[in-house]
């Protein structure tokens, strides 16, 4: 816990560690800022609408937002920045995530591993310690650093135990996953990959040991998957729904630019001792250099007794043995083409693999964790080496002290190293910009960079409430709604002249093509989520047009939605009578939602169901005993 702490301390030390989120280039805010501007959305939404943000009105035109791989509306942790902000929730979360997977490991390594106690505390603190996560931080991967809660979810599964032990720890492993689940994205699938290779790894280990295949063990991963997926599936079942209609990317092209993989054994060395640089550095293409990506900077003590430990995991009998086979699988995964035998390209026919720009972002993890684990292992081996030098037993536990002090010392220099990437990853504050009087949207043109950034501008737009059209760069949506002018790389503004207002007036003669004035006008009164509210004043019946997206979903009361217009021009629109001082509410519900609803309903009565509630016969034996 001491380790944690003092290593993450930085990250909420500077004088804005509540409101600067900017780091110290575009390149390592801009993945931040993705989840920054979702979170404070839905802390908006919930806590002033008391509403999910099932629609985002101001990003890209509109688009579902619950429903975006990086928002974390329906996960426990969106808790951490409704209360404290966006900002400091998201440093909050990793803070927690990182004393989740610390503790775990500690748990792995104690009671499924077996090994000490003090070989346990050597490699745990190792782990919090290694250039991993704060790599993570440095470049903006916000989603990515929840993966170093996994130990945790790990130790749930593979702790021994009686029967009814085991069920508490598969649900609870089914929650903590559920939770993390939420914002995993294409992390996901590597945990479940994870999982296998380490079932079938333990399942020759016992094959060749003559016993049975590990099916207790295949049972509760299957437990903490189903789990993890109905209690998530609100979110998950409109997400793939949301992915599919917006053509979500599936690279067509195998991915073969530098960050994707390690080219050769050089570079899964420098990343076992080079750190990612507090400020930018470019290759000379101008990219960033690929260690940003690929930095595990595991401590000297984990890598010195991690060769102390591999001829011992190497033995088939020992309990490590298939975490040997986890850490050489996902090496060999690392290097993707550039191996002998390129195994990714089989996996690019599973479900999201192939949606993988940068393979290797997911792949080096476990090798970290395979490292931790063994180095473990080799701590033991020294401890039993002490106590057959050693005879007398009482100098022993000194003797070993010792060590695992001058373990943790050696491992000191990566973590002072890697801390300093956390006091200079949020340096500068947002200044917001100040809310138009009167709403218009605002467009970002593709090139937009520079002092203008595209995510930094959208971020402090959806603060101030102007929505903003711009094509996402993650998901491929093709924006419909049209700004009311442009702002260019330079600063530049246009006016766009196709835009006619937040909301306008026509008929089906006026799309025909009759020239004569509009018979009426409509104005936007408030976005509100998932929620638009429109006035409008019509001499005769009339079409009403709002500049959001069309999207499978909307209702607009007792309203018929304009079908042409749909067609037309992609954009939301409604039939509405003539009148004066009328008002019509658009609401956006997403398909698939009450499925996932009926699905999160079975998880939650399979948790009941699972979780084993002591009898008031059992409870009054015990007492009675």
């Amino acid at each position: 816990l001491l380790a944690v702490l003092w290593q993450l301390a930085p990250m909420y030390a500077p004088a804005h560690a509540t409101s600067s989120i900017v780091g110290t280039d575009s390149y390592r805010t801009h993945d931040w800022l993705e989840v920054a501007k979702l979170d404070h959305y839905a802390r908006k939404a919930i806590r002033d609408w008391g509403t999910l943000p099932l629609w985002n009105p101001l990003l890209a035109g509109g688009q579902p937002q619950f429903a975006h791989p990086s928002d974390g509306s329906l996960s426990p942790l969106i808790l951490s920045s409704i209360a404290f902000g966006e900002t400091l929730g998201m440093k909050i979360n990793i803070g927690l995530v990182s004393l989740f997977g610390t503790l775990g490991l500690f748990v792995l390594l104690r009671f499924a591993i077996s090994v000490s106690t003090a070989a346990a505390l050597v490699a745990s603190v190792g782990y919090a310690w290694s250039g991993w996560l704060p790599a993570r931080v440095a470049v903006g991967f916000y989603e990515s650093c929840l993966v170093v809660a996994w130990p945790a979810i790990l130790a749930l599964w593979l702790l021994p135990g009686p029967a009814r032990a085991m069920r508490r720890r598969w649900t609870l492993g089914g929650l903590l996953l559920w939770a993390l689940a939420i914002q995993l994205q294409l992390a996901l699938p590597v945990l479940v990959l994870l999982m296998g290779i380490l079932w079938l790894a333990t399942a020759v280990q016992q094959k060749l040991a003559g016993e049975g295949l590990p099916g207790t063990l295949a049972l509760g991963g299957l437990v903490i998957l189903s789990l993890a997926f109905l209690l998530g599936a609100p979110k998950f079942l409109p997400m793939l729904d949301f992915l599919g209609e917006a053509e979500f990317r599936e690279t067509t092209d195998y991915p073969l630019h530098p960050d994707a993989w390690y080219l050769d054994l050089k570079q899964l060395w420098f990343a076992l001792f080079h750190h990612v640089p507090e400020f930018p550095l470019v290759d000379k293409d101008g990219n960033p250099r690929i260690q940003e990506y690929m930095t595990l900077q595991p401590t000297a003590g984990v890598l010195l007794f991690a060769l102390i430990g591999l001829p011992r995991v190497l033995r088939r009998s020992h309990p490590a043995w298939p975490w040997t086979l986890v850490t050489l699988a996902f090496v060999w995964l690392s290097f993707g083409p550039h191996a002998p035998l390129d195994a990714f390209r089989a996996l690019r026919e599973l479900p999201l693999f192939a949606s993988m720009r940068g393979p290797l972002r997911y792949f080096n993890y476990p090798v970290l964790l395979g490292l931790c684990i063994v180095a473990a292992v080799g701590f033991d081996g020294i401890e039993d080496w002490l106590k057959k030098s050693l005879g007398n037993k009482a100098i022993t536990p000194r003797a070993l002290a010792a060590v695992a002090f001058l373990a943790i010392l050696a491992s000191l220099p990566v973590s002072l190293d890697s801390r300093n990437l956390y006091r200079s990853s949020f340096l500068y504050p947002i200044d917001d910009l100040p809310p138009q009087e009167q709403l218009a949207s605002e467009g970002l043109r593709q090139d937009f960079s520079g002092d203008h950034l595209l995510n930094l501008r959208t971020y402090v737009n959806v603060r101030r409430g102007v929505p903003t059209i711009y094509t996402p760069e993650d998901i491929p949506l093709k924006p419909k709604a049209a700004p009311a002018h442009w702002l260019g790389a330079t600063g530049e503004v246009e006016v766009e002249p196709e835009y006619r207002g937040e909301a306008w007036v026509t008929t089906e003669n006026h799309l025909a093509g009759d020239e004569r004035p509009v018979p009426g006008r409509a104005e936007v009164i408030h976005y509100r989520a998932q929620e638009i509210l429109i006035r409008h004043d019509l001499d005769e019946p009339a079409i009403v047009v709002v500049n959001q997206n069309s999207w499978p979903g909307w209702t607009c009361g007792d309203r018929p939605l304009s079908s042409a217009i749909h067609e037309m021009h992609g954009l939301l629109a409604f039939e509405a009578p003539q009148g004066s001082g009328g008002q019509t509410t658009c609401s956006w519900h997403p398909r698939r939602l009450k499925l996932g609803l009926g699905l999160c309903s079975l998880g939650l009565l399979s948790l009941g169901l699972l979780w084993p509630w002591r009898r008031k016969e059992a409870r009054k034996g015990a007492d009675d005993a």
